[in-house]
């Protein structure tokens, strides 16, 4: 039987005011102008914060600390700053500005590369409000390949701070470990429930990046293009889009059935057609031949490639076929060279709208409308869409 304490109200009247006590005291170590620092700092104001440390005149050890802190971090030279985070360790080891100058000091060690170094200090933290040192400590032992160790750490993080700064890189990193370990459908488990989780400010066109590359590990091809559709609609000419252009060449040649039309998404208005041939204008670099054996009927192309690879400029004559725009260079030139393979001339140019480029490929020019149908029917039986233009 258990015996109840004679004075539990005055217990806990005690253990009432001895907490009050304790709070007023740490904020009372640090005054309001040193706490102010940790605002101008974040606010990214570090000329101000410079010259409002030499004004400061610390009373305790607390404030010193923290003179000790933001001095650190304004160190220019990065042995500079070790140098810094470290005498204040060893001189303030229970302040909790010593606590934020071993997360410091793990971080710099990372960028470094010095992974044993990083994870030494980040594991040296005890205070239950740095979080984040448990997705740093997920990144270091992803890059030890200790990939349990990593998942463990940053589910860690995403339990203590499910909505935190580093939750949505913590999901990433999961899901890349996943990957390490060929688990893609774990990676793809776990990119969805990034999505669910409905974080704020979360780069979408990025997530669908992942998602995309994580069914396509998944051999799930059709929705890695769904994914990657998603995502390249959101911005075509950012340099993840640029990412997903290669990833979605790159599925292409291996599941040719696919569609990737989308890439073009040409208008009316980007396009002439002339209804009626001009063959007395036009000077003929391509002539088509029907030809028939006695076991098929083939089409075969006798080309005369000379255009150079890169138009300097639009063409301005003659019967073409548009077969692709892209956002990065190299993805058109590779194109082209797909269309070459296949005897039928192609180059491509630079075209400039507003602040933005982008690279087109062409093929022709071809002598009438009907040899530029043929050559368009051909390119479509390798998979390769195109309309045809006039100039």
């Amino acid at each position: 039987m258990m015996l109840k304490s004679p004075f539990p109200a005055v217990k806990q009247v005690f253990l009432s005011f001895l907490l009050t006590g304790l709070c007023c005291f740490v904020f009372a170590a640090v005054r309001k102008e040193f706490q102010d620092l940790d605002k101008l700092y974040n606010s990214g104001k570090l000329d101000e914060l410079s010259a409002n440390i030499s004004t400061l005149k610390p009373v305790n050890d607390e404030e010193r600390a923290c003179l000790g802190f933001y001095n650190a971090l304004l160190k220019v030279k990065i042995e500079d700053a070790i140098s810094a985070h470290q005498w204040l360790i060893e001189k303030f080891p229970k302040s909790p500005y010593a606590q934020k100058s071993l997360l410091e000091l793990g971080k710099i060690f990372i960028l470094d590369r010095k992974i044993e170094e990083a994870t030494l200090y980040l594991r040296r933290i005890t205070s239950p409000e740095i979080i984040e040192r448990f997705y740093w400590l997920g990144l270091c032992a992803w890059w030890n390949d200790d990939y349990a160790t990593a998942i463990s750490n940053c589910e860690n993080y995403l339990r203590l701070a499910p909505r935190g700064e580093f939750a949505e890189k913590s999901y990433y990193l999961i899901a890349d470990c996943y990957l390490e370990q060929k688990k893609a459908y774990s990676a793809v488990a776990t990119l969805l429930k990034l999505q669910n989780a409905k974080l704020p400010e979360m780069d979408e066109q990025y997530f669908y990046y992942r998602l995309g590359y994580a069914y396509e590990l998944s051999d799930k091809p059709i929705d890695a293009i769904a994914a990657y559709r998603k995502g390249y609609e959101q911005d075509p000419y950012s340099q993840v889009a640029y990412q997903i252009e290669d990833r979605i060449l790159e599925l292409k040649s291996s599941k040719p059935s696919i569609d990737i039309s989308f890439l073009y998404p040409y208008s009316p208005l980007q396009v002439t057609i002339v209804q009626e041939e001009q063959p007395d204008t036009l000077k003929p670099s391509v002539t088509i031949d029907s030809k028939s054996s006695s076991s098929s009927s083939t089409k075969q192309i006798e080309v005369k490639q000379d255009t150079p690879v890169k138009l300097k400029e639009k063409p301005k004559e003659g019967y073409w076929l548009q077969a692709g725009r892209f956002s990065v260079e190299s993805n058109a030139n590779r194109l082209v060279i797909n269309i070459c393979l296949l005897n039928i001339p192609a180059a491509y140019y630079e075209d400039v709208s507003g602040e933005k480029k982008s690279w087109v490929v062409v093929c022709g020019s071809f002598p009438d409308r009907a040899k530029a149908e043929e050559a368009k029917e051909l390119l479509a039986t390798n998979n390769i869409n195109s309309f045809i233009t006039a100039y």
